[in-house]
């Protein structure tokens, strides 16, 4: 679950609130799916003894839990099977009026999220959207705001804009920042244009320097467009939202403009010495809070150096690019090979894939660069894509293997959801490779996601099917468009066996894709006959030497171009 707006009070989500005592937490939650996912999330700092979760599944056993013991905050679902939607909001606050309330909904609506803050409801949130750091943070923030309430608000500001503005240099603060913010991003989405997010530090104050500051805050606003936004985050740092920017490297002579500007500031004396990080949206982040986080590693890396301007770089993949020889993703190339209908000879679909003469590069990826390079592909694969049918070559689909250092980037969904758009593609275009051993240890959480991109219309494929418990389980996690035969399932030599048909193991696959009414796609069909037995057999998709190579996207079109012309 996630917060579906900004918090009703323009309060601060991005550093953690003071330590509250443990939180009694009451979830009214008659889904089981539903009830286990947001107890996975508190699972921690239920296990630190932060939180202490009591789960009910009906109203009338949330009224006798409420009448038993004192809460901090209630999480309702209102579709309970003996509740009456927002009704049960008044039934709860009659018994107990002094316990916070947070609304749990499937959907995120603007009209339900102004009835239930009416109503005196804290929070509302959006099942299945959240992570579970920022989950506890709102959860302590509705019980924090209920208390201001209960105390007659003596500690809640008189305004809004009292909190969306510095007292000091009347700049946006970081709770109107990131709503821009957030704003901008979503018309990045729809319009193609870029974002990017500069974090400015000042070493050099005096103490006494509220002059001072002023005049830094007018410098960076006089030397930005109406289209952009400059905050004040603490005393001497800056946040500034570049929206739209047209080219990669508008966000870099913008803060290397800003640098040279605040360090000819002339202050009887003062010699200013500025250092500037900048993160650059999607290549550095997919929301407003990750470029901003990135934004101040990439200041602090530039304070570190004595100052100037600095790109935000992932920590992991520099050290990792010390390791290797030359820039790793610039050694790689990216080839692709269709599958084939053998029954209606032709190609449906292609898979992307990274090759290298260098074998190393991958014996010697870790997780990060993995999960660069897997982007990287998904992005440059769509291009192509995109390429391809703008010549009239009328590929179905493209498939990409998403591993699980890929599936761990936590901005994957909104990732996939951007380069498809980028791209004037749609969701049904791109289809996932996910093996079956990584799709069974996949996180609940993660699960879900999954599923999310499955509804909305992404194709989702298990690779690497062999039959045994834990790929049979796979099958039934979520919904599946077809099971491929790993590369190695498929081979059929003289040494297998004697009669040279087809290994139980492929027959067993063969049977369990059946039985579920699954597309069956074989991989590695290296040997001729290989294709003949297993095309015999009833597979219908095949994939490997003796079909098609792996080639350029060049090749692949004129070769798709050909075979459809046939």
């Amino acid at each position: 679950m996630s917060a579906a707006g900004p918090l009703p009070d323009g309060s601060d989500l991005s550093t953690t609130p003071l330590r509250l005592e443990p939180l009694a937490l009451l979830l009214i939650e008659d889904s089981p799916a539903d009830s286990r996912l947001l107890q996975e999330h508190l699972r921690e700092p239920i296990q630190r003894g932060e939180v202490m979760l009591q789960v009910v599944r009906r109203l009338s056993d949330a009224v006798t839990a409420l009448r038993r013991m004192e809460y901090s905050c209630v999480l309702v679902d209102l579709g309970l099977p003996d509740g009456h939607g927002i009704g049960s909001l008044g039934a709860l606050r009659k018994v107990d009026p002094d316990v916070a309330m947070i609304v749990l909904t499937g959907h995120d609506s603007d009209d339900l999220a102004q009835q239930i803050m009416d109503l005196g409801v804290q929070d509302y949130l959006v099942k299945g959207r959240d992570d579970a750091g920022l989950l506890l943070r709102r959860i302590r923030f509705a019980v924090q705001q209920h208390c201001r309430q209960a105390r007659g608000g003596s500690e809640q500001p008189d305004s809004f804009a009292s909190l969306s503005r510095d007292a000091l240099s009347g700049l946006p603060s970081r709770a109107l920042f990131e709503d821009r913010a957030a704003c901008a991003l979503a018309q990045a989405e729809s319009s193609g244009t870029g974002v990017a997010v500069l974090s400015i530090g000042v070493d050099g104050l005096p103490e006494d320097a509220d002059d001072l500051l002023r005049k830094i805050a007018t410098a960076i606003a006089g030397g930005l467009r109406k289209s952009d936004t400059v905050a004040t985050l603490a005393r001497g740092e800056f946040a500034v939202l570049l929206a739209p920017t047209d080219a990669r490297f508008d966000a870099v002579a913008v803060a290397r403009r800003l640098d040279e500007t605040l360090r000819a500031i002339d202050d009887d004396g003062i010699a200013l010495l500025p250092h500037i990080g900048v993160a650059r949206h999607p290549r550095d982040g997919l929301s407003a809070v990750a470029l901003q986080e990135h934004a101040e590693q990439a200041m602090f890396r530039a304070q570190r150096a004595g100052g100037g301007v600095c790109l935000y770089q992932d920590e992991a993949l520099a050290a990792m690019d010390e390791v290797w020889t030359g820039t790793p993703l610039h050694r790689l190339e990216l080839r692709y090979q269709p599958w084939f209908d053998v029954r209606r000879a032709r190609p449906v679909g292609v898979e992307a894939q990274w090759s290298s003469d260098d074998q190393t590069v991958w014996r010697q990826a870790g997780p990060v660069l993995r999960r660069e390079a897997g982007l990287a592909m998904i992005g440059a694969a769509l291009t192509q894509l995109q390429g391809w049918r703008a010549s009239g070559a009328s590929v179905p689909a493209l498939a990409v293997v998403v591993d699980a250092a890929l599936l761990d980037e936590p901005e994957l969904d909104a990732f996939l959801d951007q380069e498809v758009l980028r791209c004037g593609l749609q969701p049904q275009d791109l289809r996932l490779l996910i093996g079956a051993e990584t799709l069974v240890a996949v996180s609940p959480e993660r699960l879900v996601s999954l599923r999310q991109l499955r509804d909305r219309g992404f194709g989702i494929t298990l690779d690497d099917f062999l039959v045994s418990s834990d790929s049979l389980g796979a099958l039934t996690l979520i919904a599946l468009d077809a099971v491929r035969l790993g590369t190695q399932t498929s081979a059929t030599t003289a040494g297998d066996r004697a009669d040279g048909s087809l290994r139980r193991a492929v027959l067993a696959a063969i049977g369990a894709a059946g039985s579920l009414s699954l597309d069956l796609i074989a991989a590695g069909v290296d040997q001729p006959a290989d294709r003949e037995r297993l095309a015999a057999a009833g597979v219908r998709y095949l994939q490997g030497q003796a079909l098609c190579p792996p080639s350029s996207g060049a090749e692949l079109l004129r070769l798709w171009q050909s075979a459809c012309a046939a």
